[in-house]
């Protein structure tokens, strides 16, 4: 892997990438707002539960099987499973607005043919396009993933700068773990079991007041 591929997927997975990740928490407000997570640990364990049992889990295998597909037809059939493991209206709503944003940007800045879709298939495609190291492609779009999460609970917990960073820096072992699993796994493997993150992300959308959109 170039320097140059290296410098591609720093910018896709940036927090200055215009796919507004900014302004989504995952469910994680409504969590806060209810109590469930007061701690930066409670806020480790509930994300490292995400990563490994959830969404993140999910979001990893169909990245990875979208980086592989070999056919359009395959590509869209995966495309297809994405958008409907969605739990909810607001992940529906993170994971498409996103994928549609990154696939307008990336296609006009590097000449790209992507269709929208979710997010982890659109970087998957676009990956694949420009040869980039699956592995580390994992890695970086988990750690990003993780990282959004912890800056919104920075904002609204709210933690330390501190606090989050050591959050992130405990989540390292179990982003390579999951990143080296995915890559092998079969399709079969996809789902998850966080039960209590999805009802936080169905309920979000009653919620009164609202700093961020899930």
């Amino acid at each position: 892997m170039s320097d140059f591929q290296l410098h591609q997927l720093f910018s896709w997975l940036s927090p200055s990438y215009p796919t507004g990740a900014f302004s989504y928490s995952h469910g994680l407000e409504y969590a806060v707002a209810g109590g469930t997570i007061r701690t930066s640990k409670d806020l480790e364990l509930w994300l490292g539960d995400i990563l490994s049992q959830g969404s993140g889990w999910n979001d990893a295998l169909l990245l990875s099987h979208a980086y592989r597909a070999e056919t359009d037809a395959q590509w869209f059939e995966i495309a297809e499973l994405a958008e409907a493991l969605c739990a909810s209206k607001e992940r529906h709503l993170e994971t498409m607005a996103q994928g549609r944003a990154f696939a307008k940007v990336t296609s006009a800045v590097w000449g790209l043919d992507l269709k929208p879709a979710a997010l982890p298939v659109c970087l998957g495609r676009a990956a694949a396009l420009q040869s980039i190291d699956l592995s580390r492609t994992l890695r970086l779009y988990l750690h990003a993933f993780a990282a959004n999460i912890i800056s919104a609970g920075v904002r609204f917990i709210p933690l330390g700068q501190t606090e989050g960073q050591q959050v992130l820096a405990a989540l390292f072992e179990l982003i390579d773990e999951i990143s080296v699993r995915a890559e092998r796994a079969e399709l079969s493997q996809v789902g998850g079991i966080c039960f209590l993150a999805d009802m936080a992300s169905m309920q979000h959308e009653t919620m009164k007041t609202r700093i961020f959109r899930t």
